[in-house]
């Protein structure tokens, strides 16, 4: 398999052909990759994984036409209009570590109503399963700020098309990580109820995930000095990141086990995949969420664009009910193999504020967007949210 890494080797990232996974007599090869893969590193790139290059390059296309429309377009996209954190941030106006990402990007999302119900305007109202709705939390969920058709013509069903495309392979993917670690497949199917299913049973444990998409841009920097695209993060917006890198500028780094920064350059047809906050912590570190991170491109190159997918999870769970579904087999995997009586990743899932899943998505929204914040949820909720 391309880009093999035995345990030892941390110079590259390897790469997963998933079409082996329709191959009886490769299968087995592929599920052992990915399990190393997932347990040695954290981040990989799949190639052959079903998804167009068409539904992917009508949707890359139209990011030039898209980040090319007038300051005064943008700004009726802007995301100090969504409560939703959906819409426009312009260059450098979102934080990491508390540093500014020189970046702009559109920020979109599985197109859902708003459920969210004002306690000081309702009637306390349960939905599906006697959900409480007016949990501030719920505000997250919300339709999408759509730019005008005439000036990125097509723009809108190339975004749902690749929206559904990412999320048919990622469904598809996580039931081979099931697999390749030995949890029963179909385990975290209670987690991803497709939208086409009856709300109003209760028979599904949780609400369906809202699934994040981010369209962005780097523009090269000015002068000799590459600045922060991105800070040094792990992923906390979702179960699992499905990165597409379009054209060829690199600036994409990610810690090796070595503590070393490894580059993780765009490779035609592939995407990069890596898993977030949540699955290290439910699974005690058995899979990896790996520190990554983007440097500016060079003055000298082009914009680099890029769009990672980031798998939702109901905002209703909490990492601890994860854990229930995961088999002790695995989550002794980590101090099995460094001889350590416990998991000792710091993580924010192990802080039991936290616990709840959209507890820790409006804290990151929050954190990285804190003028949102105060428009829609106010100085007080933002103040606790910032501790």
């Amino acid at each position: 398999m391309d880009g093999e890494m035995q345990s030892g080797e941390s110079s590259s990232l390897p790469i997963l052909d998933l079409s082996y996974a329709d191959n009886s007599s490769k299968r087995p090869a592929l599920l052992e990759e990915l399990h190393n893969a997932l347990f040695n590193v954290g981040f990989l790139y799949i190639k052959d994984h079903g998804v167009s290059m068409e539904t992917i390059m009508n949707l890359v296309s139209r990011l030039p036409a898209l980040f090319n429309q007038g300051n005064s377009a943008k700004a009726r996209l802007s995301k100090l209009n969504s409560p939703h954190f959906l819409g426009y941030s312009g260059f450098a106006e979102e934080m990491t570590l508390g540093e500014k990402d020189l970046r702009e990007q559109f920020d979109l999302a599985t197109e859902l109503p708003v459920i969210w119900q004002d306690p000081t305007n309702h009637k306390k109202i349960g939905g599906p399963g006697d959900r409480d709705f007016t949990k501030l939390y719920w505000r997250l969920r919300g339709p999408n700020q759509w730019p005008c058709e005439d000036h990125v013509p097509g723009f809108r069903k190339a975004y749902l098309e690749y929206h559904d495309a990412l999320q048919a392979l990622s469904y598809r993917f996580v039931h081979l990580v099931e697999e390749a670690f030995s949890i029963p497949i179909g385990t975290f199917d209670d987690f991803f109820l497709p939208r086409s299913c009856n709300m109003k049973t209760k028979s599904h444990p949780y609400m369906p995930p809202q699934h994040r998409i981010k369209l962005v841009k780097y523009p090269p920097s000015t002068g000799s000095f590459r600045g922060q695209g991105v800070g040094a993060h792990k992923d906390s917006s979702g179960w699992l990141t499905f990165l597409y890198q379009a054209g060829q500028e690199e600036g994409l780094e990610v810690v090796n086990a070595s503590g070393e920064w490894i580059p993780a350059p765009p490779i035609e047809g592939t995407f990069v995949v890596n898993f977030g906050n949540a699955f290290e912590a439910a699974t005690d570190g058995a899979v990896k969420a790996t520190v990554h991170r983007v440097k500016a491109p060079l003055s000298s190159s082009k914009p680099r664009y890029s769009i990672p997918f980031f798998q939702g999870l109901p905002l209703d769970l909490t990492v601890s009910e994860i854990r229930r579904y995961i088999p002790e087999s695995v989550r002794r995997l980590r101090r099995e193999s460094e001889g350590s009586d416990s998991y000792s990743n710091i993580s924010t899932f192990l802080d039991p504020r936290w616990d709840s899943l959209g507890e820790s998505q409006l804290r990151k929204w929050i954190r990285s967007h804190e003028d949102v914040g105060r428009k829609w949820y106010g100085d007080e909720v933002v103040s606790f949210y910032l501790q």
